[in-house]
């Protein structure tokens, strides 16, 4: 069994070895990373103890170190070292070979780098939003640029407002004279309905208007509409008027019929009153038909009542038939005095849309002279850059050019009188064709 443990850590240590010889012999980069401050590094140490055939992890030495101001980082027991300007393999050397002299090891430990996160880079100027941002690798200006948001907004300009008045203004327009227009041929429809007409001609001041007919058909199906509506109504109201009338006929008729029916009973009690006080006849007789009296009386007296009420549902129903056209007569009127209330606001509407769109073409026709030429502005960027010295060098950059860990990035918008660069239109042009290719790379 030991035999076995002490070979499956030789197989580790030889897999170990066999990878750390293929990452060291695959193609590096021209030109390595060097660290930078505010750069943070993740640092692991280990021994290879051959006694034990293992390895030792240095735990306490592990961790991440940020790369201070003054390009150092602080590690236990070793203490300060000097990381900037150093890559990560160059350091990884350096630790081991310090924890080999402060601890007097026969054997140098194997201390790896790697970057954890790299120092910011700041954009400043004409950007969206300026401030600290992370850096990776391959980071272009423009690809900071647009981690900033992008371009700062141009202000709006005094041509392009006054365009977009004079399109509002225009949009106004339309819809006053549309509302204009319809208002009109209403009004036409209404007073004619007033008068009791059946159709309305289109008025004169709106012949040969675009989309006239439209309205004008619109309306006239509206106005038979209504037309047919208050016929059905009224032609309701008379057929009840009509029932109530018959009823009426109907009431008479019963009503004189039992005014006949109670002069006959009256006449024959009269008889029977003589010949029982000549006591022909028993009283009975009489008792039964002053019952037949009694009951005549009532039934006429019901039959004069159903008179009454059937009268002053017919009366009812006149009424209703006559508010029937006032009311119609009224909701005329009242939509009538809207329309004219709406015609005079459209029209207010029209005149002043019309003063804005004028207004509007005079400035643009002013404002021309005053931005001609003004609208060719390009950008500059500058990097500032902090060498190994503490010195601060600007350097200037395009879209493409490469940043580096700590680099403050100038973004200005320049015009071709004040141009540092005195790039021409051409160039101009070509620079912002270059910037957008290299924002999509």
């Amino acid at each position: 069994m030991p035999y076995l443990s002490l070979l499956a850590r030789k197989s580790a240590f030889i897999f170990v070895l066999v990878i750390v010889g293929f990452l060291t012999t695959f193609p590096a980069s021209a030109d390595p990373y060097r660290l930078v401050a505010q750069d943070r590094i993740a640092l692991r140490v280990v021994e290879w103890r051959s006694g034990e055939a293992e390895f030792k992890d240095w735990s306490v030495l592990n961790g991440a170190f940020l790369i201070n101001d003054d390009g150092a980082i602080s590690i236990p027991f070793v203490g300060e070292v000097e990381a900037v300007g150093l890559t990560t393999k160059e350091l990884g050397a350096l630790i081991a070979d310090l924890l080999q002299q402060r601890a007097g090891l026969a054997n140098k430990p194997s201390a790896s780098v790697e970057i954890s996160q790299y120092g910011p880079i700041y954009v400043v100027g004409a950007v969206d939003k300026p401030g600290q941002y992370p850096f990776s690798p391959d980071l272009t200006v423009l690809k900071a640029i647009s981690l900033a948001g992008g371009f700062q907004r141009e202000p709006e300009s005094i041509g392009s407002r006054l365009e977009r008045d004079r399109i509002q203004a225009a949009g106004t327009l339309g819809g006053a004279e549309l509302d204009y227009n319809g208002l009109f041929v209403r009004r036409a429809r209404l007073q004619a309905e007033k008068e009791g007409k059946e159709t309305f001609d289109i008025p004169e001041e709106l012949r040969g208007t675009k989309g006239i007919e439209e309205l004008h058909a619109e309306e006239l199906d509206l106005m038979k509409l209504r037309q047919i509506e208050l016929e059905s109504k009224i032609a309701a109201a008379k057929g009840l008027g009509q029932l109530y009338t018959h009823e009426i006929e109907t009431l008479q008729n019963k009503i004189a019929a039992q005014q006949r029916q109670v002069t006959l009973v009256k006449k024959e009690l009269s008889n029977v009153n003589s010949l029982v006080d000549k006591g022909l006849i028993q009283s009975s007789r009489r008792f039964s038909l002053d019952r037949d009296e009694s009951d005549a009386e009532n039934k006429l007296l019901d039959l004069d009542f159903q008179m009454i009420r059937a009268r002053q549902l017919l009366e009812e129903n006149r009424r209703d038939s006559e508010e029937l056209v006032n009311s119609m007569n009224s909701q005329i009127q009242n939509e009538l005095n809207e329309v004219v209330r709406g015609i005079a606001k459209a029209d207010l509407q029209t005149r002043v849309a019309r003063l804005l769109i004028d207004e509007t073409e005079y400035e643009k026709q002013r404002q021309l002279p005053e931005e001609d030429g003004h609208g060719d502005d390009f950008i500059q960027f500058q990097i500032a850059r902090r060498g190994e010295n503490g010195e601060t060098t600007r350097i200037a950059a395009t879209a493409d050019t490469l940043v580096e860990p700590r680099d403050l990035i100038e973004v200005a918008p320049e015009t071709p009188h004040r141009s540092k660069l005195g790039m021409s239109p051409p160039a101009r042009a070509q620079h912002r064709i270059a910037s957008s290719d290299a924002l999509t790379r």
